[in-house]
């Protein structure tokens, strides 16, 4: 049996869409990646999966859509990628 070491990284991203090129960094980097406040909308969060060839992802946002009228920026939310 062999040991191999796993790397995870966290990242506040602050917006995913502004931090793609540092994400896609981490990942051949890194074999878990965690993030938060990647501020995407729940339409928006199967492009986590987009982001490295070799990574799919899970998201949950924080934004809640009961309301009809979204107002303010939809900050919050986490996602991990492997």
């Amino acid at each position: 049996m062999h040991n191999r070491n796993i790397t995870v990284y966290s990242f506040n991203c602050r917006s995913v869409k502004s931090s793609l090129t540092e994400i896609h960094d981490m990942c051949e980097q890194c074999d878990v990646l965690l993030l938060q406040e990647h501020w995407l909308l729940p339409s928006e969060t199967s492009m986590l999966s987009t982001i490295h060839k070799e990574f799919v992802a899970v998201g949950h946002s924080a934004v809640d859509l009961n309301s009809d009228i979204l107002i303010e920026r939809p900050y919050g939310g986490t996602a991990i990628l492997y």
